[in-house]
């Protein structure tokens, strides 16, 4: 089980969100990345789009860590998988505040 069934689940949470980003005309993400246990893309649903950055651990998905350039200062730790992640985005439910989730 080790580092390749983690990279797999990483990689597979990811292209869940990109396919279903395809798959909706007006999907709200956009700009892609992933890189060794960094992914990136921007949110363009708001009144400016958002760049975010999600860090994955070894231990993923516990420990992720969400930063944002909107609150470039705080960081949420979350154990939530990538697609719960871009779900709180979209439907504005994913707030950062420094090592807290909070919920509207």
């Amino acid at each position: 089980m080790g580092m390749c069934s983690r990279q797999e689940r990483i990689q597979k949470d990811i292209d869940v969100v990109i396919q279903k980003c395809k798959a909706e005309k007006d999907c709200l993400f956009a700009d892609f990345r992933y890189s060794d246990s960094t992914f990136t893309f921007t949110y363009i649903g708001g009144s400016k789009s958002v760049s975010y950055s999600v860090h994955v651990s070894e231990d993923y998905p516990d420990n992720t860590y969400v930063s944002s350039s909107d609150n470039d200062e705080d960081v949420l730790v979350t154990t939530e998988p990538i697609p719960v992640i871009f779900h709180q985005i979209a439907t504005g439910n994913l707030i950062i505040k420094t090592y807290v989730l909070y919920r509207r």
